[in-house]
């Protein structure tokens, strides 16, 4: 299962945690404070949806979790494909997957050769594909089942809407 959590209390700073239920379990933290730009969420839209302080948050992490789910949605079986969750100033760093028969096989990866502030939803994959990213895998791999996937990212919706 894959979780995304909202730090109430932090700032844009190290505010958002993925938690990766399985063996081992890891959390990954983030900062929001590129994720807007990423999103393609503009002030005028924020101020448009009258959105209150906390709420600003809110609307970017359900955001960023239903680009996800379209993401893993348009996955084939043996295709891989990068979904970013850590987008720093140094780096963009997120969730690797490829779908398998009984779901699919997720690694964390990064890589500091494109920034999270050069990067947005409507460009990410270009610029991979064009500067021919190489993403650097950590050790740990995951097996999930898609409806257990499905299940951790509606579960973080909920969450984030309470």
């Amino acid at each position: 299962m894959i979780r995304l959590i909202i730090d109430k209390y932090g700032d844009a700073h190290n505010n958002l945690f993925l938690k990766i239920d399985g063996m081992p379990s890891v959390v990954k933290i983030a900062d929001s404070y590129f994720l807007y730009d990423f999103l393609e969420i503009s002030d005028k839209e924020i101020e448009k949806l009258n959105l209150k302080e906390g709420e600003i948050i809110k609307y970017a992490a359900l955001e960023l979790i239903k680009y996800w789910k379209e993401k893993i949605k348009s996955i084939q079986r043996g295709d891989k494909k990068f979904i970013p969750f850590d987008l720093s100033d140094e780096y963009i760093g997120g969730l690797l997957l490829e779908k398998i028969k009984l779901g699919f096989k997720i690694k964390t990866v990064f890589t500091d050769e494109i920034q999270g502030y050069s990067v947005s939803k409507s460009n990410l994959d270009n610029l991979l594909d064009e500067q021919n990213v190489k993403l650097i895998e950590d050790s740990n791999e995951w097996l999930i089942g898609e409806d257990i996937l499905y299940k951790g990212l509606e579960w973080s919706e909920q969450e984030i809407i309470k």
